[in-house]
C-alpha cells in the first residue's frame, strides 16, 4: 500500500545522499531524528508527487536548523525529536491561496485594507487582466494574455490592443488571443516575446523534445541548489546575538522580490528568527494580495533604486547585511548597481563577515535562455510537466498543473541553501560574498526524478472537473478548492495546522498556515511580525 509519509522519507535520504550537495555530516546526522507522519494517501488532485517533495525539503530545512541550533546554542537549545505531518505539508505549496483575512479568501474577496497595486492598470482593462495560460499556435505556447505586471508593447507586431473594451466574457477574450497567437509560428513567438518585448513566455514541449533544446541540456543536470565560494578568503564569521531560540535570530536579510518564488524565501528565513527587511519601489506593480501571506514575519520599506538617494540607502543597508535575495528578472539588480560583485567591493571593510547572496530565477544559471525572465508556469511548460498532466487527464494537450509547487518549492530550495551557506560561513573561511543559486526549471527536473503515483493512487485523488488546457491557475484553484476543503476537514479546519494573525496592515484578523516543522526540544520556529503592505516600515534595520 502506497504511504505519503513514507515515500517522503525516502526523498528526504535520497537528497542526504545527493554529493552534488556536499551536505554537512551534522547536518546528515540530525536527519535521523525526522520522522513523518500523516494520512497515506495524498489529497492534492495532481499526479506529482507534490506533497512527499516538499514534506521531503522541510526535512532537509529542519536538519540544517538543528545543526545552526547546535553550533549557537550548544546543549542549551536542542531541536530534539522533529516531526512532519506530510497533510499538513501540502498546505505549503498554495499557502498565499488558501489564506483568509477576516474569515475571507485573501485573492478573491475584499480585504478590508488592501492598497491597489495595479499602477498600469493591468487587471482594469479585461483584455489584459488574464492569468498566463496555454494557447495553440501550430504547437502549445504558454504566453501571457499578456498577464505581465509591466504593461508591455502589447499591440506591436499584431498583439492584441489591450485598451479594447468591447468584449467582456471570459470565453470571448480567450477567442481573441487564440486567434492571434494561432498567426504566430510557435519559436518566433517565443523569441519575439522573450528577447524582443522582454515577457516570459515558453514553448510547451514534450518529454520526447527536451533531448533536442540547448537549455534542457545544460541545466538537466544540476542539482538543486548551487554554492559558490570566490577567492580571497576571511576568517570564520561569528553569530550576532540571538534575541530567541530561533536558529537564524539576529541575521540581517535584505529582500529584493515580487511575486512568490523568492518572497517565500524570505518567509521561511523569517520562520527561522531572521529579521527580513523585504524591499520594494513605489513605482513598481506588485501582487499585493499575495502579500498577505508571503510578508508574514518580514518588515517592508520603499526605495527607489533608480534614485542617488536610494542607491545611498541601500548601500547603508547591505553594510550591516548578512543575506541579499535577488528575486528580480536577471541583470536587473546588476543594472542598478546591486549586483553580487557590486555587493563584494561595498562589504571590502568587513574583514570576517562575509555575506550570502541568493539569486532565484527560472532558467538557471547556465545555457543560452539564462538570462530570460519566468515564472511558475514556465518551468512546468519548459519541462514537460505540463504535457504529463495533461495526458494523465485523458487529454491530448497540455494543462499546467494546478497548484503553484515549482513558486514555493524553490522559496523552500532557496531557503535551505542560505542555511547552508550560513552554516559554512560560520565554520570555515570564506570570501566576501558566497553566491547560492536556486532555480524553477531544476526542482522540476527534480521532481519528475520523484516519479508519478500509481494509477491506483491517482484515480483516487484525480480532479472531478473539466480542466482544460486555457485554464489559468485561478480558475483551477477556484474549481477543485471547495471540494477539498469539504473532504478534508482534518487538514482545512484542523486547528494544529493553522494560526490567526492580528494583522493591522490588512484591517482584522489573517489566517495563515502554521509552521510545519515541529520540534520535541527547545528549538522555536514562527513569526514574530504580523504581515504589513508595501512600504509601510521605514528603510532601515530595527
Amino acid at each position: 500500500m502506497y504511504s505519503v509519509p513514507a515515500t517522503s522519507r525516502v526523498i528526504l535520504d535520497s537528497l542526504l545522499k545527493d554529493d552534488r550537495l556536499s551536505l554537512p555530516s551534522e547536518v546528515v546526522a540530525f536527519a535521523n531524528d525526522v520522522v513523518y507522519s500523516g494520512n497515506d494517501l495524498p489529497y492534492l488532485p495532481v499526479p506529482f508527487k507534490f506533497t512527499e517533495a516538499i514534506a521531503a525539503l522541510k526535512g532537509l530545512e529542519a536538519s540544517f536548523a538543528a545543526a545552526l541550533a547546535e553550533r549557537r546554542f550548544g546543549p542549551s537549545v536542542r531541536a530534539g525529536k522533529v516531526e512532519i505531518n506530510t497533510d499538513h505539508a501540502a498546505l505549503f505549496v498554495f499557502s498565499a491561496f488558501t489564506v483568509t483575512v477576516n474569515g475571507k479568501p485573501a485573492l478573491t474577496e475584499f480585504v478590508p485594507k488592501l492598497r491597489d497595486w495595479d499602477i498600469h492598470d493591468s487587471l482594469k482593462l479585461v483584455t489584459v487582466g488574464r492569468w498566463p495560460r496555454i494557447l495553440s499556435n501550430q504547437r502549445w505556447s504558454l504566453f501571457p494574455s499578456p498577464w505581465e505586471l509591466e504593461r508591455g508593447p502589447d499591440t506591436k507586431d499584431g498583439w492584441v490592443d489591450p485598451t479594447r473594451i468591447d468584449i467582456t466574457d471570459e470565453a470571448q477574450i480567450q477567442a481573441v488571443y487564440a486567434e492571434v497567437v494561432a498567426k504566430f509560428d510557435a519559436e518566433t513567438i517565443q523569441t519575439l516575446a522573450n528577447d524582443t518585448h522582454h515577457q516570459a513566455g515558453v514553448i510547451c514541449y514534450r518529454d520526447e523534445e527536451l533531448e533536442n533544446v540547448e537549455q534542457a541540456q545544460a541545466i538537466k543536470n544540476c542539482p538543486i541548489y548551487e554554492l559558490h565560494q570566490p577567492d580571497s578568503p576571511t576568517e570564520p564569521c561569528p553569530w550576532p546575538r540571538a534575541t530567541s531560540n530561533r536558529c537564524l535570530s539576529g541575521i540581517k536579510v535584505l529582500e529584493f522580490t515580487r511575486i512568490i518564488a523568492a518572497p517565500a524565501i524570505g518567509r521561511s528565513l523569517a520562520e527561522n528568527g531572521a529579521t527580513v527587511l523585504r524591499i520594494t519601489s513605489p513605482n513598481n506593480p506588485d501582487f499585493h494580495s499575495l502579500n498577505v501571506d508571503l510578508s508574514c514575519g518580514k518588515l517592508n520599506a520603499f526605495l527607489d533604486l533608480k534614485t542617488d538617494a536610494g542607491k545611498a540607502r541601500c548601500r547603508e543597508l547591505i553594510a550591516d547585511a548578512d543575506v541579499i535575495i535577488d528575486g528580480y528578472r536577471p541583470g536587473c539588480l546588476e543594472r542598478l548597481g546591486f549586483g553580487k560583485d557590486a555587493v563584494n567591493a561595498m562589504i571590502s571593510h568587513r574583514q570576517n563577515r562575509g555575506i550570502v547572496y541568493v539569486r532565484e530565477n527560472t532558467y538557471g544559471f547556465h545555457g543560452p535562455w539564462k538570462h530570460r525572465s519566468g515564472w511558475q508556469q514556465i518551468a512546468d511548460c519548459f519541462t514537460g510537466v505540463s504535457w504529463t498532466f495533461g495526458r494523465k487527464l485523458g487529454l491530448d494537450e497540455p494543462v499546467v498543473p494546478i497548484f503553484p509547487n515549482a513558486d514555493f518549492g524553490t522559496g523552500a530550495i532557496g531557503n535551505i541553501a542560505v542555511m547552508h551557506a550560513l552554516y559554512l560561513r560560520s565554520i570555515q573561511a570564506s570570501g566576501r560574498v558566497i553566491w547560492r543559486g536556486c532555480f524553477a526549471l531544476v526542482l522540476r527536473y527534480w521532481l519528475k526524478t520523484l516519479g508519478l503515483y500509481s494509477e491506483e493512487v491517482w484515480q483516487a485523488i484525480r480532479p472531478d472537473v473539466p480542466i482544460r488546457h486555457d485554464w489559468d491557475m485561478l480558475m483551477m484553484l477556484r474549481a477543485v478548492l471547495p471540494k477539498m476543503i469539504k473532504d478534508r476537514p482534518d487538514v482545512f479546519a484542523n486547528a494544529d495546522f493553522w494560526q490567526l494573525i492580528d494583522a493591522p496592515s490588512y484591517g482584522g484578523v489573517v489566517r495563515v498556515p502554521k509552521a510545519v516543522i515541529r520540534y520535541s526540544g527547545g528549538l522555536e520556529l514562527g513569526y514574530e511580525r504580523p504581515p504589513t503592505q508595501n512600504g509601510e516600515d521605514p528603510a532601515e534595520w530595527p
